[in-house]
Order: C-alpha cells, then structure tokens, then sequence
C-alpha cells in the first residue's frame, strides 16, 4: 500500500510522544511521593497503555482496525488510572479524615491527601489527558492517510459521430416508408391521389384575341 511520506512522521511522533506522556503520568506519583504514596498504584494502568501506544506506532500499517484498538485499550487504561487517583478523595470526602495531631485516629479513618499527593494527582491526570489528545492525532492521520490512486479511465466520446456528406457522384438512396413496404398501403395511397385530382376544377380555357390587321398608312399627297 502507497503511503503518505508527508504524513508519517507526524503519525509516528504522535503516538511516541503519546506514550512517552503517559509513562511520565504514571511515574510522577511515584517519583514525588514515593511508594508509600496511596496514589503511585496508578503507575500499572498508565504502564499498560504507553504501551498499547507504543505498539500503535509499531503496527499503524496493518491498518485502520488494529491501530484503533490499540488506541482504544491504551483510552480504557488511562481512564482506570483516572478512576484509581479520584477514588482516594472521593473516599476522604465521604467517610472523613483522621483528627489533626495528638488526636488519636479512629479505626476506619485515613489521613487527609498530602501535598506529594495532591501533586501527583493533578500531574498524573495532566499527563494522561495530554496522552490521549496527543494519540487521537495520530489516529485521525491513520484514518486520512491517502488510499492508493486509481489508473485513469479512458475517455468517453460524448458527440455522436458526423455523418459523411454525400458526394456529386453518389446517388440518392431511395426513402423507404412504411407504406412502400406494404402493397396495400401502397394501392390505397394512389387511389386517395386519383380521387383529389378529379375534385379538382378544370382549368378554364384560355381567351384568344383576335388578331388586328396591320396599321395602313396613306401616302402625303402633294
């Protein structure tokens, strides 16, 4: 299959730098708050789709239907990622927060979000939502790339062709009608022509003048 030499670099780049977004979302918890941080699980969702992204630039010429799913598995991960980090706070929100200290923590409570974790959290969703922009460009430049070009059809003559004009030498071709083709028509049509000719009035005859005799001139006499 041809393929758009203007349009591959984009598309490779595309999903490259993709997958290299996500995988720096997915490190970002981990890198600030450590392992101890309740948010780094979300380092295994975004792992999973840089590299469904990754094989998308690897794969995008087997066509449109294998790159769309990987494009689709890598969208699922992050959005798993997503709902990992939001559950944290959502949880805190619900069912509250250890007291400040000295105050003991009731059993069943957690500590309010850190500030490592907070970070993490809006980088890791930065990074994700730039993944996923980023990789449906490249999508879109798969689903434009140019289809190979069709040989051109031959033309089609439009103007029925001119007919040859008839030469001096060449006799005019009797007119068939349909009637000549059959003889009772044929008989019909003459008796119809003989019955006009006799309703038609004679013509009147011709007056003739009578002829005058030549002009005598008499001689002067003298």
């Amino acid at each position: 299959m041809k393929t758009d030499w203007g349009r591959e670099p984009r598309l490779i780049w595309s999903f490259w730098a993709a997958a290299a977004f996500v995988l720096l979302g997915g490190a970002v918890p981990f890198l600030v708050g450590g392992s101890s941080s309740r948010v780094a699980s979300v380092f295994i969702p975004f792992a999973i789709a840089a590299l469904a992204l990754a094989a998308c630039a690897l794969v995008h010429e087997q066509g449109r239907a294998l790159t769309s799913a990987l494009y689709l598995l890598a969208g699922l991960a992050i959005i798993y990622g997503f709902l990992t980090m939001f559950t944290l706070p959502l949880q805190l929100a619900v069912l509250g927060t250890c007291p400040s200290a000295p105050q003991p923590c009731p059993s069943g409570l957690q500590h309010s979000l850190t500030v490592s974790e907070n970070t993490g959290i809006g980088a890791a969703a930065a990074f994700g939502i730039a993944a996923l922009f980023i990789g449906f460009f490249g999508l879109a430049v798969v689903y434009r790339r140019s289809s190979p070009a069709k040989p051109p059809t031959p033309p089609v003559r439009t103007i029925p062709p001119v007919a040859a004009r008839p030469t001096a030498s060449s006799k005019p071709a009797a007119v068939e009608t349909p009637e000549a083709e059959n003889g009772a028509g044929t008989a019909e049509r003459k008796a119809e022509v003989r019955a006009e000719l006799k309703e038609l009035p004679e013509p009147e005859p011709e007056l003739e003048l009578p002829e005058l005799p030549p002009h005598e001139s008499t001689p002067p006499t003298t």
